[in-house]
């Protein structure tokens, strides 16, 4: 009976079920604790990672903060007096020096320790060695001593430490991909073997379900006949055919026996089927499990694969646009959000959205400094919000509903809110899990963002630099070692306009060369120069200048290049070819050689004959009329030198600004005449006129100069027609200017002269002009003569015809030339003398009154002033030394000239100090040194006041 209990078909299917259910609970156990540990694994890995990684940014970004104040401090400390820089750098040193000793502590594998050791030693180097020492030179005022510091090897250290932070900081991007690849294939992994135990499993299970269903129906089947024929009430002969000893066995053994109890046995029967039925219906839920779980399974690989496009899409583009677009494309899907926008937080406001319209999209930017935003910057927590969704969000729906927005912050390593991201799902809450994995997610986005944000600071820094150099006057080109060009500014450009074949940017070197030398003299010596330049290593380069001639459609350039090797890190990338327009300077350079031996002519000649004939009157008995002639010559001589030398002066003042005018009110037409009247004696072969069509030719200005000036064209007049001829002098008005033209019948001038023409040492380069002589001066002189009395001068040639020079200066109208008529219109004008000297007071108070003038005395600055608030003078005489000393003339004058009421009023200044250019700075009208005629004073007030009121200036008294 024990034997028959061993071997029964319940116990043998019952012992086959539970074992199957048991392995696949094992496997499935086995399954899951490998999963869990796999992720663990992982996630305590990746969490190593991102530690070390971001410990490697601040280390990376607080020396490069250090390094930054360092230089602003050595570029704007001012040596030591502005120390705000170096007491950043010193704070960021302490915090980097607590980052390395956290770092210390984290460092467990080689890689950690090699960092930690090369930043440690860079922190030495450069805190502890190279920055107190620069800064102990730099303020001792030492900056060359800093430079060579920097250069000896500072620099280097730095760009070296750069390097190493950047190889680790890769290295760690390097193993955190690893990592992840690692964890992906070992789920892909186990996955596919628990898949393949699964159909194992249930296709033995099957296979032994169905061959134990055999061994039972084919006995039962036989049973079965037997027992019909038994209750059809046959006799049945049964015999035992079987060697079983299961249930079977005996049934056939005790069949006969059975008959009595076949009811009872059919109801075991019946029992025993319900418990295969429940056992049956055990394992399909069991394998609902499993399918629940594989698609679990599914989802997360589907989750993972969303998350790699995710990594992938934002670490493959450095535009910000496509970037934004990649990261909501790729969140959307993962988060299971219908609408999802991201917005940056710069002035810019850009963005990119799935799912949201244009007018959304504007009214979250027209509302983003609103409150909720400051509570994401405040709780640095991601804000979930339930709410009814909008008429456009329900679609054919009517009845009300909700839906859930997720605003998820994005902030950068410095700890700033970078961007916002906002998610909206129609399906159901955001759990505290999810959004957990979504803050994950945000911080890779803001790597991302922040690798995007130094690309375009590299951008701008590299535009910058283009701009920079677009700014430098030379032409620059930058070619690399084979001679192709990547660079060339705007000024470079300018050189080579006009040319039907342009060098550009990625020109080789065989091609630019080619489209030079049509262009250049000297081809050979200009190839030569570029392919040394070029292609010969620096330590043999000949670095001397190289002078070529450019010919283009705007004439002949004289071109200067110098060039300089290119380096990075010791080794020659390139070189820097700068060409110089040095066209002007080689011109004036020309014109001063042409100048000395012009000027070496002209000094010479006069002084031999000075020296000639001194030389006959010392050593020879002369009679009196000879001795007088000889002297005439002499002194003519001397004259000819003396004026030579002014000339000489007057271009040098003028150049400095330090040339000074004495402009008064006269007449053109007299001293014209007196011109004319003595060249008409030293040029008897000439015939002078003047025709003169206004009676107006009074002007404002230096009578000297403006002698010089018609002196000057009408001498060249003269002596540009050396044939003879007639020189005509004509004045007329023209639009309230005085138009004054000197023509003349001789040479004429070459067009190609003309707009040189009024340049300092330029001579018409002509061999008939050679023979005249002169220094290129007179005309440059007379052009700024002209300009200071806010006058014009042109000239207008036919070469062979003669030339017209006309000069056009400002024309004061003449109401009438009567002294008692302008001084009637004075009557009752105030002027004030202010004058230590009561002597000269009242005698220049004497001659005033007598032209109709009512004066006020002073003789203190300060009570002056007082005064001038009650008499409000229309004119003011000035001494300089006043009873004061602690308050003089020029404290007096600055501050008349300071007050809107007072600097109107015209101030001459009476002094005996010389220092005519300093009271016209200051603004004096004119400046007369003691002593002179009282009357020259009343004329110089009565002048200028009449101007004035011919200029419409009417001072108003102030109430």
């Amino acid at each position: 009976m024990a034997s028959n209990s061993k071997n029964s078909i319940t116990r043998k299917f019952s012992a086959l079920t539970i074992s199957i259910v048991i392995i696949f609970a094992a496997a499935f156990a086995v399954f899951l604790m490998i999963q869990n540990n796999a992720s663990s694994s992982f996630s305590a890995k990746n969490k190593a990672l991102n530690v070390r990684e971001n410990m490697a940014i601040e280390l990376d970004y607080g020396f490069n903060l250090a390094i930054s104040e360092f230089r602003a401090y050595f570029a704007f400390g001012n040596y030591g007096e502005e120390a705000s820089y170096k007491n950043n750098a010193l704070k960021q040193q302490d915090q980097i020096n607590l980052k390395l000793k956290e770092f210390e502590k984290l460092a467990t594998e080689k890689e950690d320790l090699e960092f930690y050791e090369a930043a440690r030693s860079f922190y030495d180097y450069y805190f502890n060695e190279t920055a107190p020492k620069a800064i102990s030179l730099y303020e001792s005022g030492d900056t060359s001593a800093v430079a060579s510091l920097a250069a000896g090897g500072g620099t280097e250290s730095v760009r070296e430490f750069q390097s190493s932070m950047k190889n680790y900081r890769l290295n760690l991007d390097r193993k955190l991909e690893e990592n992840e690849k690692s964890y992906t294939d070992g789920m892909r992994a186990r996955q596919t073997a628990f898949s393949i135990l699964l159909v194992i499993l249930l296709g033995g299970m099957s296979a032994l379900i169905r061959s134990l269903t055999r061994k039972i129906s084919r006995p039962l089947v036989e049973l079965t006949d037997a027992a019909s024929s038994i209750a059809s009430g046959k006799e049945v002969l049964f015999e035992n055919r079987t060697n079983r000893n299961d249930e079977l066995g005996i049934l056939h053994q005790a069949f006969e026996r059975m008959s009595y109890s076949i009811h009872e046995k059919e109801q075991d029967l019946s029992a025993q089927n319900e418990e295969l039925i429940a056992q049956q219906d055990e394992l399909q839920a069991q394998q609902a499990e499993l399918e629940e779980v594989l698609e679990q399974m599914k989802d997360r690989e589907n989750q993972l694969k969303l998350r790699n496009e995710l990594i992938n899409g934002i670490s493959n583009t450095l535009d910000k646009r496509d970037l934004l677009k990649s990261i909501i494309s790729s969140l959307a899907p993962i988060v299971g959000a219908d609408k999802a926008l991201i917005v940056l937080t710069s002035h810019h406001k850009e963005h990119a959205s799935i799912g949201v319209s244009d007018e959304e999209a504007n009214q979250f930017l027209r509302n983003l400094q609103s409150g909720f935003i400051q509570s994401l910057e405040e709780s640095r927590q991601p804000l979930s919000i339930k709410r009814e969704m909008l008429e456009s969000e329900k679609g054919f729906h009517h009845q009300a509903a909700t839906c859930y927005d997720l605003f998820l912050p994005v902030f950068s390593s410095q700890e700033q809110l970078d961007a916002i991201l906002l998610f909206t799902r129609y399906s159901g809450d955001f759990t505290a899990e999810e959004t957990k994995n979504y803050m994950a997610l945000a911080k890779n986005i803001s790597i991302s963002l922040e690798k995007i944000k130094l690309y375009e600071q590299t951008e701008e820094e590299r535009q910058l630099n283009r701009d920079i150099m677009n700014t430098v006057h030379e032409g620059i080109q930058l070619v690399d070692t084979r001679g192709t060009i990547r660079l060339m500014n705007e000024t470079m450009h300018e050189i080579i306009r006009g040319w039907e074949n342009q060098p550009a940017e990625n020109s080789s070197f065989t091609e630019w060369m080619a489209m030079f030398e049509p262009h250049v003299e000297k081809e050979a010596d200009f190839r030569e120069f570029f392919q040394q330049a070029v292609f010969t290593e620096a330590n043999v380069l000949n670095q001397e200048p190289f002078l070529y001639q450019l010919h283009g459609k705007s004439g002949v350039k004289v071109i200067k290049v110098y060039m300089e090797p290119l380096y990075r890190m010791d080794h020659r990338v390139g070189t820097v070819i700068v060409h110089r327009d040095i066209t002007r300077e080689y011109e004036v350079d020309k014109m001063k050689s042409e100048f000395v031996s012009t000027v070496s002519h002209e000094l010479r000649t006069p002084l031999a004959s000075v020296l000639g004939f001194t030389e006959l009157m010392l050593h020879k008995e002369l009679k009196p009329e000879r001795q007088k002639k000889y002297l005439t010559t002499i002194f003519q001589e001397a004259k000819r030198l003396t004026s030579l030398i002014n000339d000489f002066l007057d271009v040098q003042r003028m150049e400095v600004g330090k040339q000074s005018y004495e402009k008064k009110y006269d007449d053109l037409y007299p001293l014209l005449q007196q011109i004319v009247e003595l060249q008409q004696i030293q040029s008897p072969k000439h015939t002078f006129t003047i025709e003169r069509l206004t009676e107006q030719t009074l002007v404002l200005g230096d009578k000297d100069k403006l002698s010089q000036v018609f002196g000057n064209l009408i001498s060249n007049a003269v002596k540009y027609s050396p044939n003879g001829g007639a020189v005509e002098i004509l004045l007329f008005e023209e639009e309230k200017h005085l138009n004054v033209s000197v023509r003349d019948k001789g040479l004429g001038i070459p067009q190609e002269a003309m707009e040189k023409l009024f340049n300092k040492f330029y001579r018409v380069d002509n061999t008939d002009r050679r023979r005249i002589g002169g220094t290129g001066l007179g005309l440059a002189i007379v052009k700024e003569i002209v300009k200071a009395h806010e006058g014009t001068v042109k000239v207008s040639s036919e070469l062979g015809q003669g030339s017209v020079f006309s000069v056009k200066l400002p024309l004061v109208i003449q109401a009438g030339s009567d002294h008692e008529e302008i001084t009637a219109k004075r009557t009752g004008t105030h002027v004030m003398i202010i004058e230590d000297d009561m002597n000269l007071a009242h005698l220049l108070k004497a001659e005033l009154e007598e032209s109709h003038f009512r004066v006020v005395i002073s003789t203190n600055g300060k009570e002056a002033l007082k005064q001038m608030a009650e008499v409000q003078p229309e004119a003011v005489v000035l001494d300089i030394m006043l009873d004061d000393p602690a308050y003089t003339g020029w404290d007096l004058l600055k501050e008349m000239k300071s007050r809107e009421k007072l600097k109107q009023i015209p101030i001459f200044i009476s002094s005996a100090l010389e220092e005519k250019e300093k009271g016209f700075e200051l603004g004096a009208n004119d400046y007369l040194i003691k002593p002179y005629q009282p009357s020259l004073l009343s004329k110089l007030i009565l002048q200028t006041l009449w101007q004035r009121d011919l200029n419409g200036q009417i001072l108003v008294p102030a109430e």
